[in-house]
């Protein structure tokens, strides 16, 4: 049969199906814990330091504070916390166009997890670190602390570093051999977890109270200048991006952490914007490469509107995107997965034009279905 009537007819069954309100398969959605786990979503671009308060599900408390990078920066902003140059040197976000970052002997980075975690359950934990251009020294303490609680300090005089002290000690480690020193590529840190039940808080950092016995030089001939704040970028300062906390088990699959960040929709509308095109020949271009992902997205909205209306207009919006990758990118339909959220699932202010602008938008979750059996 020639492929363009194939093509077509597949396209007819997609569209009917969806409009019966039957998809293709129901790919599971969250199996990472983590929220956000490459730092993608956030509210608006970075403006200031300590900005991870703008990204979605971390947290900005009033005990820890964290930076946020993004190559969405403004030009005033970009030299501080853009991608890949900022403040602290350049590094490549290893996927999608965010990280985050923090000084492993004063901060933490901290987030509450999707879902509490179930009793005896084992979890595959991992994140990404780089030490950054500015830093003169590496650490080996560098881990992750999960938690019931949020996490606290024990002390702090918010002047010498030497006394910042937790009384945590972190159960995924970084192998107490390894010296975290590389400024060119994205260190693994991982373990496994195995649940008491409940936990639902995690807190990333070093864990240890600052000295010299406790870090690598990297250039002798700098001075450390290891007591005061003021100093602190030029001790040991890291980028950290895609984190992931994953059940394990027989029924284990692997979401693939590759996010979109520019499928928006002006108001009212379901026609792509030029730079969604872009993003979409981007995901083509993976998908190909990858023939076992299938992809499930996501409508939104933003609140103006009933919610009957919104909900047709989010259906509408993952339908125009389907279609692109149907027609354009030449993705077969049963890989395949979309449904819509209306206006129930904002990522900014809805209050603001800006917040509105993020929150038309439609989220992808791509699934590796060969890890199925």
């Amino acid at each position: 049969m020639d492929k363009r009537i194939t093509g077509f007819l597949y396209f007819l069954f997609f569209v009917l199906s969806v409009i019966n309100g039957q998809y293709y398969r129901t790919l599971p959605v969250h199996r990472n814990l983590v929220t956000n786990p490459s730092f993608e979503i956030t509210r608006t671009c970075p403006r200031f330091n300590e900005s991870i308060r703008l990204v979605e599900g971390w947290e900005r408390s009033h005990l820890f504070s964290a930076d946020y990078f993004h190559r969405c920066a403004s030009a005033n902003q970009r030299m501080s916390l853009g991608a890949p140059k900022n403040m602290f040197g350049y590094q490549e976000p290893r996927t999608g166009d965010a990280y985050a970052g923090l000084s492993f002997c004063n901060e933490l980075l901290v987030a509450q997890l999707i879902r509490p975690m179930v009793k005896d359950s084992v979890y595959f934990v991992e994140f990404f670190v780089s030490l950054s251009d500015t830093s003169n020294v590496g650490t080996r303490y560098f881990g992750m602390y999960i938690s019931h609680r949020p996490i606290r300090y024990v002390h702090d005089n918010w002047e010498l570093i030497s006394q910042f002290i937790l009384d945590h000690t972190p159960q995924i480690r970084n192998p107490r051999e390894r010296y975290l020193i590389d400024k060119e590529n994205w260190t693994s840190i991982s373990g496994f977890y195995t649940a008491k039940g409940g936990e639902r808080h995690i807190a990333i950092g070093g864990f240890y109270p600052y000295n010299d016995s406790l870090v690598y030089v990297l250039n002798a001939a700098r001075p450390l200048r290891n007591v005061y704040r003021g100093w602190e970028k030029h001790l040991g300062y890291y980028y950290v991006d895609d984190v992931s906390i994953i059940p394990v088990g027989i029924d284990w699959q692997t979401e693939i952490n590759y996010i979109l960040r520019h499928v928006y929709f002006d108001f009212d509308e379901i026609a792509l914007l030029p730079e969604s095109v872009d993003e979409l020949t981007r995901l083509t271009e993976h998908l190909n490469n990858h023939p076992t992902y299938h992809i499930s997205m996501r409508g939104h909205t933003d609140i103006f509107g009933t919610d009957v209306y919104n909900d047709g207009l989010a259906n509408r919006r993952a339908q125009a995107v389907a279609r692109w990758l149907i027609d354009v990118g030449e993705i077969s339909p049963q890989r395949i997965t979309l449904s819509g959220a209306g206006s129930s699932e904002p990522i900014a202010d809805n209050e603001t034009e800006e917040g509105r602008a993020l929150n038309r938008r439609v989220e992808f979750v791509l699934t590796d279905v060969s890890l199925e059996n």
